[in-house]
């Protein structure tokens, strides 16, 4: 298999870094895990077999080792499957085959200077590298594409290892980037925030290494460090029947934490920002260790507000984490409320939150709903399609609480479900597909309220009986070498189990199957006026400049006052033009948020390390005016150098 065969694939490699982790049960990479440098990763090869076939880099000595290293076991075609429909061995495939076209004369040894033996005399040989093949498989997840700068990668083990780190980059006078599972990064390269999100050469310090976590149960507490990603903490946390507030399962926590504050649907009841840790340990630009336990330091929770704060590169780096861990209730259950329009389901879910009902709750879209329980992107477009047509289904109020709650929400709701339809409707997505347009949905769809004729009325039971499916039904659609592997898989409970899903997270990378997308949205007032004008906000420049644009998400906190919105941007990121008009759309929906009262977009408050949300958002912007917003578009044109960059 020739390199420009699996061009299209892996030039939409997302990064998403799922790969590291062991979420199927079915162990990882052993040549990532021996060696750590993404390009051992399959994320790695597929980065690098686009680089080779793009002529983006040289082979070097490293390529021999890094194809050797594989031994085609196909976990990496399993995970990859599950989430992006992507099969890496295909790359590593064509990287044997380029590398057995190659001479042997060309594969040059990489020459050492003077900065790449400072890094190894502090980590190891194994540990640190100024190898343009290693680095080529960290672009587009830290690294702009086709980037020019001279870079090294460290993967360092200890805070003391990153302290002199810091102090030989100094020495040297050359600047340095925390990384941590280039999952954020991986969506905004190639974009309007490519510019801050990176720098333009320097040392890349990979924390994968820096795996300490440890749990303790009676101050139901853990501490972590920089390398230990949401999956793996929530699976240890699990054994103590705690939980952790965490981001999608292949995020680093503390990057999370550091850059977005962990926002997540559990946030109605756990809260966020620092209402998750408890004490940091971080390293300042002159590689002192500080901690914000520590008295004499000044206020660690300032930070500023307003356009001027836009900073997308961290200004310290956290080398250990304590978090705030939580008890699972012992009657907890999942309960979904589907609402036709958004305006209804944020009445409905604002009341819970009021009332502090739900330990999870959140508004979501019909497509997360469709992306998320559908096992490929086709199955997927044909269930949004039926929901939207003739289910009526385009928005879910999802609730997890204890039993005592659920009776409340069921009193409140004019029709829910529970976790048995969802399980019928995973394992049925495939069947259900297959009805599209069938005599049951043109029947169902001809009811006065659909929603509640499917999911409260006569026709319940004959929708049920309509999806009523089994894993074996469930995988016929994918590819066949993997068919009896995942037979298996969803014949575990967890697959079906929403309470197992939204712990671990392993579902919203299901996004990235198609397209790219581009977070967008931020925190606002919780009154519903201010979030559908936010919505349109967002909405009208995707409009505008040809952009499929999605409601994502929405989360309430602090009982209801203010809340998380996230509205995402599609686009395919391997086409310029396309990243054109991104950019253009993200610049217009900054300026329109920022006209309305009490709105931060998400880009002004992440990397503000680790301060209290509450000290970026409080007191609300009272929003610009006509005059202040003609100076935010002179200063978005200074800062991205005009128009034809962006």
């Amino acid at each position: 298999m020739k390199l420009l065969e699996v061009l299209e694939t892996t030039r939409r490699e997302p990064h998403c870094g799922l790969c590291k982790i062991d979420f199927l049960g079915t162990n990882v990479c052993s040549a990532g895990k021996k060696h750590g440098f993404v390009a051992y990763w399959p994320e790695g090869r597929m980065e690098l077999a686009r680089a080779f076939a793009e002529k983006e880099v040289e082979p070097t000595e490293a390529l021999r080792d890094i194809v050797n290293s594989c031994n085609m076991c196909g976990i990496c075609d399993r995970q990859c499957y599950f989430v992006t429909q992507r099969r890496p061995t295909q790359a590593q495939q064509a990287l044997q085959e380029y590398l057995n076209t190659l001479p042997p004369q060309a594969l040059k040894p990489t020459p050492e200077d003077d900065i790449v033996k400072g890094l190894r005399a502090i980590v190891g040989d194994e540990y640190a590298t100024n190898d343009p093949v290693i680095i080529a498989s960290y672009q587009r997840s830290i690294i702009k594409q086709k980037s020019k700068g001279k870079y090294y990668i460290v993967m360092p083990k200890t805070t003391q290892e990153i302290v002199a780190i810091v102090n030989l980059a100094n020495t040297h006078k050359i600047p340095y980037l925390p990384r941590g599972n280039g999952t954020f990064f991986g969506v905004a390269l190639q974009t309007l925030l490519a510019e801050p999100a990176t720098i333009e050469q320097g040392i890349i310090i990979d924390m994968w290494r820096m795996k300490d976590l440890e749990v303790d149960p009676e101050s139901i507490t853990a501490t972590i460090g920089p390398g230990v990603t949401s999956f793996e903490l929530q699976k240890a946390a699990h054994v103590h029947k705690l939980r952790a507030n965490v981001a999608e399962a292949e995020s680093c926590v503390i990057a999370n934490a550091q850059n977005l504050g962990i926002v997540t649907t559990w946030s109605n009841t756990y809260g966020w920002g620092t209402d998750n840790f408890i004490d940091a340990e971080y390293i300042d630009s002159t590689g002192t260790i500080q901690h914000l336990s520590d008295k004499d330091i000044p206020n660690p929770y300032a930070a500023e507000q307003g356009l001027l704060s836009l900073s997308l590169i961290p200004s310290v780096i956290v080398t250990k984490l304590t978090l705030k861990l939580h008890q699972i209730l012992p009657d907890e259950e999942a309960i979904f409320i589907p609402f036709n329009n958004l305006p209804d389901a944020l009445d409905f879910a604002h009341e819970l939150a009021r009332r502090n009902i739900g330990v999870s709750l959140a508004v979501l879209s019909r497509k997360y709903l469709t992306e998320f329980i559908s096992p490929t992107h086709e199955i997927a477009e044909d269930f949004n399609y039926i929901a939207e047509k003739y289910l009526n289904l385009n928005y879910i109020v999802d609730v997890i609480c204890d039993s005592h709650s659920k009776k409340i929400v069921e009193d409140l709701a004019p029709v829910s479900f529970g976790k048995e339809m969802i399980k019928s409707l995973i394992l049925g997505s495939s069947k259900l597909s297959s009805m599209k347009d069938s005599s049951l949905l043109k029947m169902i769809g001809e009811e006065e309220d659909p929603l509640k004729t499917v999911f409260a009325g006569p026709m319940r039971k004959h929708f049920e009986k309509g999806l009523a499916s089994s894993p074996k039904e469930l995988v016929k659609d994918m590819d066949k070498d993997l068919q009896d592997f995942f037979e298996k898989l969803y014949s575990k409970p967890e697959m079906t189990d929403p309470i197992w899903l939204h712990n671990y997270r392993i579902l919203p990378c299901r996004m990235e199957r198609k397209h790219m997308w581009m977070y967008r949205g931020g925190y606002m007032p919780g009154d519903k006026k201010t979030i559908l004008k936010v919505v349109d906000a967002l909405e009208q420049p995707a409009k505008q400049y040809g952009i499929e644009g999605a409601f994502g998400f929405l989360s309430y906190l602090e009982r209801g006052k203010l809340c998380h919105l996230e509205y995402d941007y599609y686009y395919d990121h391997t086409d310029p033009d396309a990243r054109h008009r991104v950019n253009k759309a993200i610049v217009e929906s900054w300026r329109q948020q920022f006209a309305i009262k009490g709105v931060t977009p998400l880009e002004f408050i992440c990397s503000k390390g680790l301060h209290r949300k509450e000290h970026i958002i409080y007191p609300l912007l009272p929003g610009l005016s006509k005059e202040e917003l003609e100076h935010f578009e002179e200063l978005i044109e200074t800062l991205f150098g005009g128009e034809d960059t962006w």
